[in-house]
């Protein structure tokens, strides 16, 4: 069992989000959720005391190009990622940018090897990657990376240490969109997973992330369900007490 599923506080209502209508089963190992004509929630799942645990990931589609954020868990769910977008959306997935280095960020990175796409990361993520046995990805950044995909931009950026050293958010100006991974907790949520965590400074870094971006319409947790910019506010209420 990964360090990933240790002293996690679960919550398992993103598995709610197979009832609505704009949902889809992809297969066994992968939903899922469409939040605007261009983008979907990806939902991936890894086991925790015999129950799934819901990852999200995100995917943004355009004028048949795609950028993939974070991997699915594993090969075989990764594999349906990739197939879908390639055979239902006829779309080409130009990038693919990893959030952190923990498994439901990069546990399906080498199904990705061999497709075409770029793959990003921030520069501390290929050290820690490699300290876990997974691989890096081809290229890597260290403070912002901008990449165009579909003719819009998409924003990549390193504010700081929160869940994890490495830890990154995607925004996508065109949607209002940010994708927080790990570092922002759906509503309700306790502090999960703190075995690499920076408790004094993940305040501080969603802080900076708040500041950044003042116009977000949709802020996607890296577990749970999708929300506004109360999901910012709520991250950096629980974890103030630490800081």
């Amino acid at each position: 069992m990964t360090r990933l599923i240790l002293s996690l506080s679960i919550c398992l209502s993103t598995l709610n989000l197979a009832a609505k209508r704009d949902t889809i089963q992809v297969s066994e190992y992968l939903q899922l959720v469409q939040l605007s004509p261009h983008t979907f929630l990806h939902i991936s799942y890894i086991p925790y005391k015999d129950n799934p645990f819901p990852c999200n990931g995100l995917v943004f589609i355009k004028n048949n190009e795609a950028i993939v954020f974070d991997t699915p868990v594993g090969h075989d769910a990764s594999i349906d990622l990739i197939n879908w977008i390639n055979g239902v959306k006829k779309a080409t997935i130009t990038d693919l940018v990893v959030n952190h280095f923990h498994e439901d960020c990069i546990g399906g990175l080498t199904s990705f090897v061999g497709t075409g796409c770029a793959t990003h990361s921030q520069k501390r993520m290929c050290k820690l990657a490699d300290l876990q046995g997974y691989n890096c990805t081809q290229r890597y950044f260290t403070d912002s990376l901008i990449l165009t995909v579909g003719g819009e931009r998409i924003e990549n950026y390193y504010f700081g240490a929160a869940h994890t050293k490495d830890n990154i958010v995607s925004y996508i100006p065109s949607e209002r969109m940010l994708f927080g991974g790990c570092m922002i907790k759906e509503l309700g949520a306790g502090k999960g997973n703190i075995y690499d965590a920076d408790m004094a400074e993940w305040p501080n870094t969603v802080r900076k992330v708040r500041a950044a971006f003042p116009k977000v319409k949709t802020v996607i947790p890296g577990h749970g369900r999708p929300g506004k910019k109360k999901l910012i506010d709520y991250t950096i209420k629980l974890f103030s007490a630490d800081a």
